[in-house]
């Protein structure tokens, strides 16, 4: 008995771990985090099939080490008491998902290598992220980051799929484009953040998506010292002082440039640039556009016949380009009115056949009026012949003597003609009134027969 006593013991432990784990596949392909005790069984998994979630009543700390893949996404959103989100040994998540998390001001995933999206909005506490520099082993699709404090974003260092937006980071203060190219499809946005103050642009070399820098009040100077074509569009507006393009000679797409300061220097350096026809194709420059904004000399804006097409020339970019405002106000002026003749039309039909209902309505009324009113057959001319219902006869006399009903000595006639005539076979003899009276009248008595009503 000794002897077997430890193996039922190791028995009991094994079939006491086989229920508390969690299944590393599920059906549902998800696993929601409610407890601390939800986050010790998922980092028994080494590879997670499917989403995980946090809820939104979750713990304050979530740390994931352990687990090195994720298949689905990572989901953290309205988290109210997260604090702290972390994993050391994480290197692969489809989409890492951050979304209103009040609290957070820790995260951590020094491994993260393969990724395909990073959208994180609304993180007030979040001033720092430890995220692995360089480049990952798979393509980003899209980095946004809103609305955080977050004051360094440099291990963002790889090309993007189609989207890299930086906007209202209170904190951020500096970010670099490390490579020569936006390809086409590519957007890169920074835009509104307060202490936003250097941005480097000094690799791009071609520019075949879009590329919009407005509104960072703090930013006075751009140098794209060897840019040489735009295949896509640019859009910079803000507050500048020092805009460079020296090398560029080619835009095939557009370049709209607008600053509160004097850039006269870049929009003179553009306008010689397409005098020597060194400079093919579309671009706005203004300079001082809020001190002086109708001065000609203060704006220049030049379009040139498009060169043929060369091995350089790439299409423009696909997607947002950054002009929001007028693709708006297009939209609006295209869409108000057919929603207007939409409506209208609607208003009519409907109303149409409101009509037709009602009057469908009426007519079926009426009908069942007519119905009703039409004589029955005992009012037609098949009708057979009535008989009196009353069985005295009354008889008027004369004007000023009293009516007097005869007695019914004789059972009722059948009436030979239509009602209200008839004859009686045996004659009535009226009453004779006083002699003296009835001499100067007609022997011919009035007999009046009522048929029953």
């Amino acid at each position: 008995m000794l002897c077997i006593a430890p193996l039922v013991f190791l028995i009991v432990q094994w079939l006491i771990a086989s229920v508390g784990a969690i299944n590393c596949a599920p059906s549902s392909q998800s696993f929601t985090i409610k407890t601390s005790q939800d986050v010790s069984d998922i980092i028994t998994c080494a590879t997670f099939t499917g989403n995980v979630v946090v809820a939104a009543d979750g713990p304050e700390e979530v740390s994931l080490d352990g687990v090195t893949a994720i298949s689905g996404n990572l989901d953290v959103e309205n988290v109210a008491q997260l604090r702290s989100l972390s994993s050391q040994t994480l290197t692969t998540v489809s989409s890492f998902t951050l979304n209103n998390l009040p609290k957070l001001a820790h995260l951590s995933f020094p491994s993260l290598a393969n990724v395909s999206s990073i959208k994180w909005y609304a993180l007030p506490a979040l001033e720092d992220a430890d995220v692995t520099p360089g480049k990952v082993n798979s393509e980003v699709d899209e980095i946004s980051i809103f609305n955080t404090s977050i004051s360094n974003l440099d291990w963002i260092s790889w090309p993007l799929g189609s989207l890299l937006n930086l906007t209202s980071n209170a904190n951020l203060q500096s970010f670099a484009v490390t490579y020569g190219e936006i390809n086409p499809g590519s957007t890169l946005v920074f835009s509104d953040n307060a202490a936003f103050r250097n941005l480097t642009v000094s690799q791009l070399t071609g520019i075949y998506g879009a590329l919009q820098v407005s509104e960072n009040p703090e930013l006075k100077s751009l140098d794209f010292a060897v840019l040489q074509t735009i295949g896509g569009y640019v859009q910079l507006s803000g507050d500048y002082v020092n805009l460079s393009m020296s090398a560029l000679n080619q835009v095939n797409g557009a370049l709209n440039v607008a600053s509160t300061g004097d850039i006269s220097d870049l929009c003179n350096d553009l306008d010689q640039k397409a005098s020597s026809h060194i400079l093919n194709g579309h671009y706005d420059c203004t300079a001082n556009s809020q001190k002086n904004p109708t001065s000609p000399s203060a704006s220049a804006t030049t379009s040139i016949a498009m060169p043929t097409t060369t091995a350089t020339d790439r299409p423009p970019a696909d997607g947002n380009n950054g002009d929001l405002s007028s693709a708006a106000k297009i939209a609006m002026g295209v869409l108000i009115p057919l929603v207007a003749i939409v409506s209208s039309f609607l208003t009519c039909l409907c109303l149409r056949r409101r009509l037709r209902s009602k009057v469908r309505e009426i007519e079926k009324n009426v009908e069942e009026r007519s119905d009703s009113t039409e004589p029955s057959e005992s009012n037609t001319g098949n009708s057979e012949p009535k008989e009196l219902e009353s069985i005295g006869t009354r008889v008027e006399i004369g004007i000023g003597h009293e009516i007097q009903e005869l007695q019914a000595e004789e059972q009722a006639r059948e009436l030979d003609a239509i009602h209200g005539k008839s004859e009686l076979e045996t004659p009535i003899t009226p009453l004779t009134p006083a002699g003296s009276w009835w001499s100067g009248h007609s022997d011919t008595p009035l007999v009046r027969h009522e048929l029953p009503a």
